[in-house]
Protein backbone atom coordinates (compact mmCIF):
# COMPACT_ATOMS: atom_id res chain seq x y z
CA UNK A 1 0.00 0.00 0.00
CA UNK A 2 1.04 3.71 -1.21
CA UNK A 3 2.35 5.58 2.06
CA UNK A 4 0.57 9.08 1.53
CA UNK A 5 1.65 12.49 2.96
CA UNK A 6 -0.67 14.78 5.22
CA UNK A 7 -0.78 18.14 4.48
CA UNK A 8 -1.49 20.59 7.11
CA UNK A 9 -1.26 24.35 6.63
CA UNK A 10 -2.40 27.10 8.94
CA UNK A 11 -4.23 30.29 7.03
CA UNK A 12 -2.19 32.63 8.77
CA UNK A 13 0.62 31.42 6.86
CA UNK A 14 -0.67 31.62 3.54
CA UNK A 15 -0.77 34.70 1.70
CA UNK A 16 -3.94 36.13 -0.32
CA UNK A 17 -3.25 36.26 -3.63
CA UNK A 18 -4.80 38.10 -6.46
CA UNK A 19 -6.36 36.07 -9.16
CA UNK A 20 -6.87 37.68 -12.50
CA UNK A 21 -10.01 38.57 -12.65
CA UNK A 22 -10.68 41.53 -10.56
CA UNK A 23 -11.68 41.34 -6.90
CA UNK A 24 -11.33 38.25 -6.68
CA UNK A 25 -8.21 37.03 -4.43
CA UNK A 26 -7.32 33.96 -2.80
CA UNK A 27 -5.53 31.49 -0.33
CA UNK A 28 -4.37 28.26 -2.09
CA UNK A 29 -4.44 25.68 0.38
CA UNK A 30 -3.37 22.89 -2.00
CA UNK A 31 -2.66 23.01 -5.26
CA UNK A 32 -1.89 19.90 -8.08
CA UNK A 33 -0.72 21.13 -11.50
CA UNK A 34 -1.25 18.57 -13.44
CA UNK A 35 -4.21 17.46 -12.18
CA UNK A 36 -6.09 20.91 -11.24
CA UNK A 37 -6.79 19.20 -7.67
CA UNK A 38 -6.73 21.67 -5.36
CA UNK A 39 -8.13 23.33 -2.19
CA UNK A 40 -8.22 26.83 -1.62
CA UNK A 41 -10.32 29.77 0.41
CA UNK A 42 -11.68 32.47 -2.43
CA UNK A 43 -12.65 36.07 -1.69
CA UNK A 44 -14.89 37.56 -3.92
CA UNK A 45 -15.33 42.00 -3.02
CA UNK A 46 -18.88 43.22 -3.44
CA UNK A 47 -20.79 44.11 -6.58
CA UNK A 48 -17.66 40.85 -8.27
CA UNK A 49 -18.49 38.55 -10.65
CA UNK A 50 -16.50 35.41 -11.58
CA UNK A 51 -16.12 34.39 -15.46
CA UNK A 52 -18.57 31.31 -16.64
CA UNK A 53 -16.70 28.42 -16.37
CA UNK A 54 -16.67 24.41 -16.67
CA UNK A 55 -15.48 22.44 -13.73
CA UNK A 56 -14.04 19.08 -15.58
CA UNK A 57 -14.17 17.45 -12.23
CA UNK A 58 -16.61 18.79 -10.01
CA UNK A 59 -16.17 21.31 -7.39
CA UNK A 60 -17.41 21.54 -3.63
CA UNK A 61 -18.25 25.10 -1.91
CA UNK A 62 -18.84 25.82 1.63
CA UNK A 63 -19.56 29.51 1.96
CA UNK A 64 -17.75 30.66 5.10
CA UNK A 65 -19.07 34.18 5.33
CA UNK A 66 -21.14 36.84 2.24
CA UNK A 67 -23.45 35.45 -0.44
CA UNK A 68 -23.30 33.93 -3.31
CA UNK A 69 -25.39 34.27 -6.54
CA UNK A 70 -25.42 31.47 -9.24
CA UNK A 71 -28.21 31.74 -11.59
CA UNK A 72 -31.10 32.79 -9.78
CA UNK A 73 -29.81 30.82 -6.53
CA UNK A 74 -28.60 32.73 -3.31
CA UNK A 75 -26.34 31.15 -1.35
CA UNK A 76 -25.46 32.41 2.25
CA UNK A 77 -23.19 31.85 4.99
CA UNK A 78 -23.08 27.93 6.06
CA UNK A 79 -24.24 26.85 2.43
CA UNK A 80 -22.75 24.33 0.72
CA UNK A 81 -22.99 23.80 -3.14
CA UNK A 82 -21.48 20.78 -5.20
CA UNK A 83 -21.93 21.17 -8.96
CA UNK A 84 -20.71 18.07 -10.43
CA UNK A 85 -18.58 17.09 -13.15
CA UNK A 86 -19.01 19.29 -16.41
CA UNK A 87 -21.27 21.58 -14.73
CA UNK A 88 -20.99 25.59 -16.15
CA UNK A 89 -21.89 28.50 -13.87
CA UNK A 90 -20.56 32.57 -13.39
CA UNK A 91 -20.99 32.96 -10.19
CA UNK A 92 -21.34 36.54 -9.05
CA UNK A 93 -21.87 38.49 -5.53
CA UNK A 94 -23.36 41.60 -4.59
CA UNK A 95 -22.48 41.82 -0.35
CA UNK A 96 -18.89 39.93 -1.00
CA UNK A 97 -18.42 36.61 -0.07
CA UNK A 98 -16.01 34.11 1.27
CA UNK A 99 -15.47 30.40 0.39
CA UNK A 100 -13.89 27.02 1.41
CA UNK A 101 -13.65 25.81 -2.17
CA UNK A 102 -12.13 21.83 -3.06
CA UNK A 103 -11.36 21.30 -7.20
CA UNK A 104 -10.94 17.52 -7.55
CA UNK A 105 -10.04 18.51 -11.11
CA UNK A 106 -9.42 21.51 -13.74
CA UNK A 107 -11.00 24.47 -14.47
CA UNK A 108 -12.27 25.91 -17.73
CA UNK A 109 -12.92 29.25 -18.92
CA UNK A 110 -15.48 29.36 -21.32
CA UNK A 111 -14.82 32.51 -23.66
CA UNK A 112 -18.12 34.58 -24.63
Amino acid sequence: MKSLDWISVSMEEVEWKPSRHPGVRYRSLRFDRETGAGAMILDMAPGTSYPAHVHTAGEDVLILDGELIIGSGRHGRGSYIYSPPGSTHAPRTEKGCRMFIVLPGKVEEIDR
